[in-house]
Order: structure tokens, then C-alpha cells, then sequence
């Protein structure tokens, strides 16, 4: 049935545009089209979303148009709904067009329709003309866009209050965001759930942005190296729109992935889940046999499993997200004499923190030089030497002395060249505490290889907190 309507450009109603918005709202409409009305036109498919959120929603879209034919006061039950649907038939018979041009997101030519915050999406219009061009009285777009506008609450879910639109680079990627929330908001009306858009079990976008990725991930078809994502986090409500952007780069998204490899996935977990936090519960300690957090309260062991903490904030996770080093957790880690495989540290700095491949082999074969035939009490002190060599000018002696060392037990190589020292250790975008850091963490990797046990100072064992 489709394609009777002679003013419509169908494809346009679900070619991706680049838009968050109108994308998320192709998306949906695609997805009727392909997995519920595949006969039913598109004049039907907005009568049908109307009456969901007139019907199911109770009219509840207010973090997505200001005073549209469903929200403003003035329209009550089945008026939202006729009125809604009149200004859609006037729409596609291209009544009162502003003029003929391109659309501003499609880019097509067409005849042009003002979107405002009635019937788009953070977009100006009355006090916020000065947004647009030539201070139009909103954003000119073609109908098929506005048509596609309006299905967007379909295809998004409510965090913290205002809307999550997931937008990626890879196209299936970002499609499967949406179909995901199609499901669970379609689930949700079929078991009479009235609160409008399905509510996110999150609370914070790095939570968010990193569980969705681990269902990409187990999704394997979708998983791609140069994929990146971006979470639109906005409410267009009443006086106050606002948005906020999070954006996971490819690097962290390809990281990521990387961890979650069968060699990999235990330690990673392991490691992740230990930095879970609550500020309800500051003593919550993590427990790796069991995969719970426990908790004493009133001399008494409680278990904490993974469904109830897993929404509370993760320093790993905001750190990624956030562009934040978390070698100083990695190390931490290893003090604490935790298992972590070294590949793990080795992808993150080469891919994430940009270290060069040589800077890190060296500080291996550096760790060699001071694990190897020594005794636990030169260790010791060589660790606490290290300690205490957070400046680079500390950091330089230190190993300007390894040099010496190695030259006075008669080895023929240079433990460091000048190029090592220029081009690797302490290059301009060298960074020496954490390439002190780095070097820590190959010392405790040696030693666990070896099965050194030495006496150390070790960190709290309850390493979930916030910094």
C-alpha cells in the first residue's frame, strides 16, 4: 500500500539524513513498515502513533514539543487527536507552505513547511527565531521530515527525566537503538504502563552509552572498529531546552570491544565491576567469586547482586567516557595484587592514550632489568623508589642510574639509547608520571609471572570509589 499518496516522497520518509531526530524518526518508520503494518500508508501510521501517545501516553511528549496539538492545554482527549491529524492531512496536501526551496535537513527540494518547537525538535521558534536564517519563524523543512519528527518519541526512552537519542557513525548500529526502544515502549503499552515513553533502569549516560555497546557488541553482525557514538541527552520543555552531548569516540568504543574478547572479558570484568559506587553504601566491597558487592550492616553480611549496583555510577566507565586517564586505577589494581592481562593496559594506552608501541615494549624490557635476578628486598626498594618519581626530572635519574648499572655489570647492549630517551621516554608528548605508572604495572606483571610474593604498603582493598 504504500506509495499511493502522489505528494510524498517515500523515500525520504526513511533515507537517513545525518539528523538525530529525523533519523531516529525514519527508523521507527521503517520499522512498522518491515515488522508490524508493512500494508499500511504512512497517513495510517501517524493516526496510529497519535492515539498511542493520546490513548496510552496521556498526551505526555511535553520533553519533546511546546504546545503542539498534543500538548497545549487547550485540546483535551480525542481533540488531541482529530487536531493532530488534520494538521498532518493539511501537511501532506502541502497547505500553507512557506515557499519552495531546500529543506534544511534533507537538503531536498521541496515545498517548505516551518518547523518550530511545536512540531520539531530543538529547533527556535517565537523568542528563538534568531536561530534560524533570515529570522524565520522556524526551521524550513520539507513535510516528509516533520512527518518523520513525529514519530520520534516511539523510538527514544527517558533518562533522568529528558530524552536519550543514540546516534553512531554505523548506521545498523544506531538503527538497533532505535528498534530497541520501539520494543520496550511497545512492550510496555501492551502491559498498560501509561507513563509515557519508557524510562531508562539507568541513572547516568556512561552507564547508559556502556550497556548499550555491550549489546552491541553481543549483537556481533554490528560490531565495527571505526564506530562511534554520540548520546543526545535533551527535554524541549516549556522555557528551559537544553542539550547535552556525550560523544564515545571509536577509539574507546574498539577498546572496549577489545576487552570483552573471550581472553580478556573475566579480567575485564573483574576490574570494572570492583569500580562500582554508591554514595548509600561507601563500604561496599566487591566480590569476584560471587559477582556480588557485600556490605556490613549492623555486623552482618549483606550481598548486593549485579541488577541492583549495576546502576550505580563507575568511575571506569565515566572515565572513558569523559576522556579521563585510568592507568592510575590500573595500577591501583595491580598494587592490590589483582589480575589484569597486560594486553589489556598495552591496547588502551597504544589506542586510547596514544603511547607509542616502542615506549611500551622498552618499559617492558625495563621491567625485566629490575625484577630479574634481584632479591625481594632490592624490589621492594626499587618500587618505593618509583613511588616517589612522580616528576619527570625524578624519573630521569632514575633511569639515567639504570643506565649506569647496566653498564657497570659489563652488558654489551645500552639498557637505553638516545633514541629511546628522545624519541620514547621523553618525547613531547611523552607523559612521565604516566610512563612511571606504566612501568609500575609491568613490575607487578613480572612479579606475578614469577610468583613473587614481597611485602608491600598496599592501597585500601575497597578500591570502588569515585576519583
Amino acid at each position: 500500500m504504500k506509495g499511493k499518496i502522489e505528494t510524498i516522497n517515500y523515500e525520504w520518509l526513511t533515507k537517513p539524513t545525518g539528523d538525530p531526530f529525523a533519523d531516529t524518526g525514519g527508523y521507527v518508520i521503517q520499522y512498522l513498515w518491515e515488522h508490524r503494518y508493512p500494508d499500511k500508508d504512512i497517513d495510517w501510521l501517524i493516526e496510529y502513533v497519535t492515539k498511542i501517545y493520546v490513548n496510552k501516553w496521556e498526551g505526555k511528549l511535553h520533553t519533546f514539543f511546546l504546545n503542539s496539538k498534543i500538548t497545549q492545554p487547550a485540546f483535551k482527549g480525542d481533540k488531541k487527536i482529530s487536531e493532530t491529524v488534520k494538521y498532518f492531512k493539511e501537511l501532506i496536501l502541502e497547505k500553507d507552505y512557506v515557499e519552495d526551496g531546500c529543506c534544511r535537513i534533507s537538503g531536498q527540494k521541496a515545498k517548505l513547511f516551518s518547523g518550530g518547537r511545536d512540531n520539531s525538535i530543538m529547533s527556535g521558534s517565537g523568542t528563538f527565531i534568531n536561530f534560524h536564517h533570515g529570522f524565520d519563524t522556524g526551521i524550513l523543512l520539507s513535510k516528509e521530515i516533520l512527518i518523520r519528527l513525529h514519530f520520534v518519541p516511539l523510538g527514544s526512552m527517558l533518562l533522568s527525566g529528558k530524552v536519550a537519542l543514540l546516534k553512531s557513525n554505523n548506521e545498523e548500529i544506531s538503527r538497533f537503538y532505535v528498534e530497541e526502544n520501539i520494543k520496550y515502549n511497545l512492550k510496555n503499552i501492551a502491559t498498560g504502563i501509561k507513563e509515557g515513553v519508557g524510562k531508562s533502569e539507568f541513572k547516568n549516560p556512561a552507564n547508559t552509552i556502556f550497556d548499550f555497546v555491550r549489546k552491541v557488541i553481543e549483537q556481533k553482525k554490528y560490531i565495527d572498529k571505526n564506530a562511534s557514538l554520540t548520546l543526545y541527552h535533551f527535554t524541549n520543555f516549556g522555557a528551559s531546552p537544553e542539550i547535552e552531548l556525550y560523544k564515545l569516540p571509536a577509539t574507546v568504543f574498539g577498546f572496549y570491544s577489545f576487552c570483552h574478547k573471550i581472553n580478556y572479558k573475566a579480567d575485564w570484568q573483574n576490574f570494572t565491576y570492583s569500580h562500582y559506587y554508591n554514595s548509600k553504601n561507601k563500604g561496599a566491597i566487591y566480590n569476584p567469586a560471587s559477582n556480588n558487592f557485600e556490605i556490613e550492616k549492623k555486623g552482618k553480611k549483606e550481598n548486593v547482586e549485579f541488577e541492583t549496583y549495576k546502576i550505580w555510577s563507575n568511575t571506569i566507565y565515566n572515565k572513558l567516557l569523559f576522556g579521563k586517564s585510568i592507568v592510575p586505577q590500573f595500577l591501583k589494581w595491580y598494587k592490590n595484587g589483582k589480575k589484569l592481562n597486560f594486553d589489556i593496559i598495552r591496547i588502551y594506552q597504544q589506542n586510547i592514550r596514544n603511547m607509542k608501541k616502542q615506549t611500551i615494549d622498552k618499559i617492558l624490557e625495563l621491567a625485566d632489568f629490575l625484577v630479574n635476578d634481584r632479591s625481594d628486598d632490592e624490589i621492594k626498594k626499587i618500587i618505593t623508589k618509583l613511588n616517589k618519581s612522580s616528576k619527570a626530572h625524578e624519573l630521569r635519574r632514575f633511569l639515567v642510574k639504570l643506565t649506569a648499572e647496566n653498564y657497570n655489570k659489563g652488558n654489551e647492549n645500552p639498557l637505553i639509547t638516545v633514541k629511546d630517551y628522545t624519541d620514547y621516554l621523553f618525547s613531547d608528548v611523552a607523559n612521565a608520571g604516566e610512563i612511571t605508572d606504566v612501568l609500575l604495572i609491568a613490575i607487578y606483571q613480572k612479579m606475578h609471572k614469577l610468583n613473587k610474593k614481597i611485602e608491600l604498603e598496599l592501597e585500601d582493598e575497597n578500591i570502588n570509589e569515585q576519583n
